[in-house]
């Protein structure tokens, strides 16, 4: 058992809820916790129960540890959200959920996103082929982005009239400005891998992932690793200033409102 699944063992709560031991892998060594989405057969998409595994690891992340370095296995990081989870019409399903809380439900989601900006360690994406939706949001989770050159990024909600919901807003405009922002998020484009380093969204591209996360966690095990969490937490402190996780999260419901056959409120 990996720490991470130690902690989630801990605290009492149903292991199936926790952690996907099958779906979403964890592995520590040394200094470093590696989390991978383990899906290579349907691309990695996520599904509300990885995501809420996503935040139990987040919160069990062993003090010791420096570095998260989340990746997902096979020829894609993540195609997004699995459509399997929409063409569910049982009670205990998502749709269902979304009608009876969807602010509860949002918000609960966006946790497995937002915790990785929340801990003290730095968290690295490292990411290859599709880099969609959901997994676009993680990789934008993170503090550090290094991409294959062939990933791709795109949000694409707006092709099954929703918005993006997990976070991801505020970074792209930090990064793309407004309009490119909302060219990406209305049209569902694909952004290259390229264009997103020369953007400033991604951090480097490796043809070797292993090597360009190796050289960027020697240069900062250099560094004061206090010094480097405090810097974390001034910069997550003043990005927030922005409260994109409201507006994605109330924007959301209204469009889920719309798509349900209610008028908005």
């Amino acid at each position: 058992m990996t720490e991470a699944e130690d902690h989630a063992a801990s605290t009492g709560e149903s292991s199936t809820d926790q952690i996907l031991t099958d779906q979403i892998l964890t592995e520590l060594s040394g200094d470093t916790l590696t989390v991978t989405l383990n899906r290579p057969e349907v691309r990695n998409a996520q599904t509300p129960q990885m995501w809420r595994t996503l935040a139990s690891i987040a919160r069990g992340v062993p003090s010791h540890v420096r570095f998260v370095l989340l990746t997902g296995s096979g020829v894609d990081f993540s195609a997004g959200l699995d459509r399997a989870v929409l063409a569910d019409t049982g009670t205990d399903g998502m749709i269902a959920a979304l009608q009876a809380d969807a602010t509860g439900f949002i918000e609960a989601a966006q946790e497995g996103f937002r915790a990785w900006q929340q801990i003290p360690q730095t968290v690295i994406a490292a990411v290859q082929g599709n880099v969609i939706g959901a997994g676009f949001q993680l990789a934008l989770a993170s503090d550090i982005l290094i991409a294959e050159p062939n990933a791709r990024f795109a949000l694409r909600e707006t092709a099954i009239g929703l918005v993006p919901d997990l976070g991801g807003t505020g970074a792209l405009i930090d990064a793309l400005g407004y309009r490119r922002t909302f060219a990406l998020c209305a049209t569902g484009d694909f952004l290259s891998a390229s264009d997103a380093a020369d953007a400033g969204l991604v951090h480097a591209l490796h043809d070797d992932l292993a090597i360009g996360v190796a050289d960027v966690c020697d240069r900062l095990r250099g560094i004061d690793a206090g010094a480097v969490s405090d810097v974390k937490r001034l910069l997550r402190q003043v990005a927030s200033d922005r409260d994109s996780w409201k507006a994605e999260r109330e924007i959301q419901v209204e469009r889920l409102r719309v798509l349900f056959g209610q008028a908005r409120s």
